[in-house]
């Protein structure tokens, strides 16, 4: 300790050294205070942060967060300048932290990758029923490359050929460049990839279509297919129906193989059985629009199964004689058969004629 005492100068500069050591100490709590009152957050990979618009470098977009000692930076490319470019500088986004660097501290973020996620969560949560938009970008031998359209992006999908319409396509090519709703089958996590079914969705529409069919004015569909009996026909988007060659056109009843799936042709509305559509290009009445109860009809054994036998009554109407009336009957019948039979009863709601000989 030093010895002041009788040395008036010696004692002034100790007391002067004391008082700078004192304001020094002040000055450190001072700052320390103020450090202690300032914010450093630390950021977190995967955390999304409300950060602002600073500008862009030639490589990054630049955002500001508060709390932060650096900005985030977000790569300067398509996936990510798509939703930013209506943004001006002070504008608030929300931003995904990706990557935090601790060596250089470099904090890295993304908005493509955010909003994806939420896309990718809102398309899993999806109830049933629920459908989503789709445009289908090109044609493989597998099926079709389509892009998913929800909450404003775009993520990739894939629409097999069997689930591409509610029949098959007659022009495989012509949905390509369409946009469309569409369901979700499933997700293929390898391949980040969304099955998905516009067939599915077209089938959820039927009810609907066929309470507006109306049978006073013409439809025009296009051709699926043929058999020897009759023309099958899509139309409204998502229904079809079959045109019995009895009520094909005239000039193309025996001529059924040379209408090729694709061609169009117009039609009206027969009946309606269980939302199996019965189509007309002849408007008259059939022995199925009069047939009753009792009445004895002439018939040619159509086939015999196990359940029965078939008959036909005209061209396009079938009665059945079933096996139990059969063995009541003691009769046996063969294929192309002439026989006279009776009306036993008519179930309209399935266009079912059950019948025994007369």
């Amino acid at each position: 300790m030093i010895n002041t005492i009788g040395n008036p100068e010696l004692a002034f500069l100790f007391e002067e050294d004391s008082f700078k050591k004192k304001k020094r100490t002040e000055k450190e709590i001072e700052l320390s205070k103020l450090y202690e009152k300032t914010f450093v957050e630390m950021p977190v990979t995967g955390q999304v942060v409300k950060a602002e618009y600073s500008g862009k470098t030639t490589s990054h977009y630049v955002f500001s967060v508060t709390g932060y000692k650096d900005d985030v930076r977000v790569d300067d490319r398509v996936s990510e300048s798509k939703y930013l470019r209506n943004s001006t500088i002070g504008d608030i986004v929300d931003v995904l932290i990706i990557d935090v660097n601790h060596d250089d501290f470099f904090i890295k973020g993304s908005i493509s990758t955010l909003y994806e996620n939420l896309a990718h969560e809102s398309l899993k949560s999806l109830k049933e029923g629920e459908s989503v938009t789709a445009y289908i970008k090109s044609l493989n031998p597998a099926g079709y490359d389509v892009e998913i359209r929800n909450g404003g992006v775009t993520l990739p999908g894939f629409m097999p050929n069997t689930l591409a319409g509610i029949n098959k396509l007659y022009d495989v090519n012509s949905i390509v460049g369409q946009t469309f709703e569409v369901m979700i089958e499933s997700y293929a996590e390898q391949e980040g990839t969304y099955i998905v079914s516009r067939r599915k969705y077209l089938q959820t529409l039927i009810p609907q279509a066929i309470k507006e069919l109306n049978y006073d004015i013409s439809y025009k569909g296009h051709v699926t297919g043929t058999t020897p009996f009759g023309v099958f026909v899509e139309f409204n988007e998502c229904l079809t129906g079959m045109i019995h060659k009895a009520n094909v056109n005239p000039d193309w009843q025996d001529r059924l193989s040379e209408i090729k799936p694709g061609f169009e042709i117009e039609f009206y509305i027969k009946e309606i059985v269980r939302e199996k559509i019965i189509l007309t290009q002849i408007l008259r009445e059939t022995l199925w629009d009069n047939i009753k109860n009792g009445q004895t009809l002439n018939g040619v054994v159509k086939e015999v199964k196990q359940f029965g036998t078939l008959v036909n009554l005209d061209d396009e109407t079938v009665g059945l004689i079933h096996t139990s009336e059969m063995e009541k009957l003691k009769s046996k019948f063969q294929s192309e058969q002439e026989i006279k039979v009776k009306v036993l009863s008519v179930d309209r709601a399935s266009r079912k004629i059950f019948l025994t000989l007369a």
